[in-house]
């Protein structure tokens, strides 16, 4: 069982890693325009909110580029 977790988790967190991938080749629109379309208020932990966290998160990266040093 435990085994199958840990796959799971690294499944997981491969599909999280293409999707910031996908956002970060999104243009600005598409990108307001895929926030905007995603529910409000969604449940802790579901697809939609873990979805709205990495399009603010890239939002944030755009806004604030890291800087070198």
């Amino acid at each position: 069982m435990h085994i199958v977790a840990v796959e799971l988790v690294a499944k997981l967190r491969d599909a999280i890693e293409a999707i910031k991938d996908n956002l970060a080749d999104l243009d600005d629109l598409k990108l307001q325009a895929l926030e905007a379309n995603l529910p409000r208020t969604a449940p802790a932990g579901s697809p939609e909110m873990v979805m709205r966290l990495l399009i603010y998160r890239e939002m944030g990266k755009r806004k604030n580029p890291p800087t070198a040093g």
